[in-house]
């Protein structure tokens, strides 16, 4: 039997109310190389995947017969077809042999001692996430959804005519709630940076960006502001070791030459 490390992970998709496991590397490369590229040809997944047309034929077959591919004739050569992602990424699970994190089982006991410093409710979301951590489950796709639709709920509110404006709403707003002490790092190429950061401040150390709430939070409002998909990336993360956690927003070329104001770090930093 392989060791759990070793395994690779199932990732779980959703359509039209149906959840499917996907086991099989080669699917999901495809499954994630057309939700990255929105639509791909068949002669694109030969070329990513590097397999022969049949093996090819085979597995975009399956996802289509699963529900989690579609596809649309190319105008013009009926013989030619595009494919693309009718389904959603749910998580991640994967064999795990963690036990558990001393540290952050040190800080749930301290609530109990020093419950003036460290409220339970605070860290419940953490407890649960850290819990599904050691189940080697992963909801980070539902999890950032989740700050999406927070993001678009409150992009009516942010989103200004600049995007200097706009950056300094968001600032405002993570300070507001609580959610961190937001500052920016860098005009070009524009990044986010958050000290104190709620989302992770309390979370066991890891090598991966745990913040996918905020990446969710923060393409939804600069999506709304530039009227168009823009990506963000979690760079640094206080989970990997880093002073704060740092996003970078995708600019569109189009907005790039739109002055940024970067305001000296307060003391407090």
């Amino acid at each position: 039997m392989p060791e759990p490390d070793l395994v690779p992970p199932l990732k779980l998709f959703s359509s039209d109310g149906t959840v499917t496991a996907v086991s099989s590397p080669v699917r999901n490369n495809i499954l994630f190389l057309i939700r990255d590229e929105g639509e791909v040809s068949f002669s694109r997944i030969m070329e990513y995947t590097g397999l022969s047309k049949s093996t090819v034929s085979m597995h975009v077959n399956s996802l289509i017969a699963a529900g989690l591919i579609a596809s649309r004739p190319v105008p013009g050569d009926g013989r030619k077809k595009m494919y693309y992602l009718i389904a959603s990424h749910l998580a991640d699970i994967q064999p795990c042999r963690q036990t558990g994190n001393n540290e952050f089982r040190e800080l749930i006991r301290q609530c109990y001692i020093k419950y003036d410093n460290v409220d339970y409710r605070q860290i419940i979301p953490h407890i649960i996430q850290v819990a599904l951590i050691e189940a080697g489950i992963r909801i980070d796709p539902i999890m950032m959804r989740g700050g999406e639709i927070l993001g678009e709920s409150v992009s009516v509110y942010l989103v200004a005519e600049t995007l200097d404006k706009t950056i300094e709403n968001v600032i405002n707003f993570w300070m507001r709630y609580g959610l961190g002490e937001m500052r920016i790092r860098s005009a070009s190429p524009l990044r986010l940076e958050i000290y104190k950061c709620y989302e992770c401040m309390v979370l066991p150390k890891t090598e991966r960006g745990c913040c996918v709430i905020s990446r969710g939070i923060l393409t939804a409002i600069f999506s709304a502001y530039f009227k168009q998909q823009v990506r963000v990336e979690e760079i640094e993360c206080m989970t990997q070791g880093y002073p704060a956690c740092c996003f970078e927003i995708d600019v569109p070329k189009r907005s790039q030459q739109e002055s940024v104001t970067i305001r000296p770090r307060p003391a407090s930093y």
